[in-house]
């Protein structure tokens, strides 16, 4: 086992630990830290046994497996940030409602 794979394996049972903080903290509910554990735990078995993944990268003509999980991370963290912008912009109007009518509210009281 390489350091490069040590180190994955470490990081990936950090992150399975630190999801089972959160889930007994309630910051998680339980069908997120099923989604969140079961990513984590596939992440650990990826680094351990990385020929569980050749095929895949042959059949995609990737020349190595680290470039498909590249290719593949990004895609992820594409597709979260792009989530989190949309629930972000969402949370923004809630909020700028939210305070138009407050403001409102105060405006009619002190008139």
């Amino acid at each position: 086992m390489s350091v490069f794979q040590l180190l994955s394996v470490l990081f990936g049972l950090f992150m399975l630990y630190v999801v089972r903080i959160h889930y007994r903290k309630k910051t998680l509910t339980l069908s997120e830290s099923s989604f969140w554990s079961s990513t984590w735990f596939l992440f650990v078995i990826i680094s351990i046994f990385p020929s569980l993944v050749q095929g895949i990268s042959n059949l995609l003509s990737f020349a190595r497996i680290f470039d498909l999980v590249v290719v593949i991370a990004f895609m992820i963290l594409t597709t979260i940030s792009f989530f989190n912008y949309l629930q972000n912009k969402s949370l923004e109007s809630k909020i700028e409602r939210y305070i138009r009518q407050k403001a409102l509210t105060k405006a009619k009281k002190s008139s």
